[in-house]
């Protein structure tokens, strides 16, 4: 922070460029080109505080009325903020290979949301034959995905698949992260790349909010990447999770055994757990709680509500002594 003082002086006493610092959006894009294959340049790159900032801007952009194809089940809160600007919410199921191609022919969106790199919840890592099939849909029907790469630094098994917008030969798709999830959350910086049909547009719409990241945070963060502190510190969480993860598999395979099965433990920041007992969902939650274990359910991520004993268990922010003695905790509570 010191440094970035002493390096930018009266500039961040100007209100900023109203897409984000140019030294920035620069760092994210070729970030981006190196990690995730997305081709863009910086004056593609919109920086908000936070994606819903950023989803807001793009609800401005495409109007109200609109429908949008959203993974069922899906990220609750981007759901909620395109209902309440009155988009048409269409929601299509997820297989093994990520969202449904056929029921988005079916249904024929002019917008679609999905989390290709680690699906919200169900942690499914979309296939590159589902990703080729949704470019091509998106290309012959003229409409935009919304590719929201919440989690796409934490891949813990084969080689990460290239993102779509990396994929995309017709600029169909929009591309959303953040740094919230992997660096500090009480930043709240994240960024879209927008394609240039959609650039003017979401100019004008974001210089009606100005920009909603303080010029020293941006310029702080730039700092940090240009040091290579952002390359490290990633490699250290990685190498981190990636050993909290092992510890939960493990106990959860030793003391729960056949009596779960664990989904999405290939990528993000916290697995699915189908439990097999005759509690309810509420139930299951409710007697984690009782132990001081806290766990979320399921059945809140999905628009067509399935009846589920599915949870959802985080373990980021876990020491690894609490993820085994909370899986502990969990088998006494439901008798297990």
């Amino acid at each position: 922070m010191v440094s970035s003082l002493d390096q930018y002086g009266q500039q961040l006493y100007r209100p900023g460029n109203i897409l984000g610092e140019l030294e920035l959006r620069t760092l994210i894009a070729e970030y981006l080109y190196q990690s995730r294959g997305v081709n863009c340049l910086p004056e593609q790159v919109i920086i908000g505080a936070g994606n819903p900032v950023l989803m807001q801007i793009l609800c401005q952009v495409f109007g109200p009325n609109i429908s949008i194809g959203y993974e069922d089940p899906g990220f609750p809160r981007s759901r909620k903020i395109f209902e309440v600007n009155h988009m048409k919410i269409l929601p299509i199921p997820v297989d093994d290979e990520g969202i449904c191609i056929q029921n988005i022919q079916r249904e024929r969106p002019s917008l679609l949301y999905v989390t290709p790199s680690h699906q919200f919840p169900l942690g499914t890592i979309m296939t590159i034959n589902r990703r080729i099939q949704l470019l091509k849909w998106a290309a012959e029907n003229q409409s935009f995905i919304i590719e929201d790469d919440y989690d796409g630094e934490f891949r813990y098994n084969g080689q990460p698949i290239p993102s779509l917008q990396g994929l995309d030969q017709h600029n169909r798709v929009i591309y959303m992260g953040t740094f919230s999830k992997s660096l500090l959350p009480s930043m709240r910086i994240s960024y879209m790349i927008l394609p240039p049909l959609l650039l003017e547009k979401g100019s004008e719409i974001t210089s009606l909010y100005k920009q909603t990241v303080s010029c020293h945070n941006q310029l702080t963060l730039a700092e940090f990447i240009k040091k290579g502190e952002w390359q490290k510190h990633i490699n250290r969480m990685r190498k981190l999770y990636q050993k909290k993860r092992a510890i939960l598999l493990e106990t959860l395979k030793s003391e729960l055994g056949r009596q779960v099965k664990i989904r999405g433990e290939n990528s993000g920041l916290h697995i699915l757990l189908d439990v097999y007992s005759p509690f309810s969902e509420k139930e299951l939650i409710e007697k984690a709680i009782e132990q001081g274990v806290k766990i979320y359910p399921a059945s809140l991520f999905y628009k067509k509500q399935p009846p589920t004993t599915t949870v959802l268990i985080g373990f980021a922010g876990v020491s690894e002594d609490n993820i085994r003695a909370g899986i502990k905790k969990l088998k006494a509570a439901w008798k297990i």
